[in-house]
């Protein structure tokens, strides 16, 4: 857990996070070998109090997590958002965003090679 790397880590502040929701994804998005059965993934909702602020955050893990449970985090005072938990920091609108220029561009390749006739000798 926790892929951002803590650049500044004595100016990062220590806070308590929680466990609210754990929720299984139905297909993991990485896959081992052909060979290889994946492994199930869980997506964990926490959430944690700067201020008085709750903010939230998500990691991935192969088990399922206890709603309730406590860890400990550390966060960026600048951006309290960003911190040591998250272990998806990709916004989510680039996801989405590459989706949808892959399947454009899939449909623009079949649009250009629809005319050809592909079984003709």
């Amino acid at each position: 857990m926790g892929s951002l790397r803590v650049q500044h880590g004595d100016d990062w502040i220590a806070a308590k996070a929680t466990i609210v929701a754990t929720k299984k994804r139905l297909l993991p998005w990485k896959y081992g070998g052909a060979m290889d059965y994946p492994l199930p993934e869980y997506v964990v909702t926490f959430s944690y109090t700067v201020g008085d602020r709750e903010l939230t955050g998500k990691y991935v893990t192969t088990s399922p997590q206890e709603r309730g449970h406590t860890f400990n985090i550390f966060y960026d005072p600048e951006h309290p958002d960003r911190n040591t938990g998250l272990d998806e920091p990709v916004n989510p609108w680039v996801k989405w965003t590459a989706r949808v220029l892959g399947i454009g561009a899939v449909v623009v390749a079949i649009w250009l090679w629809g005319d050809r006739d592909w079984f003709q000798n």
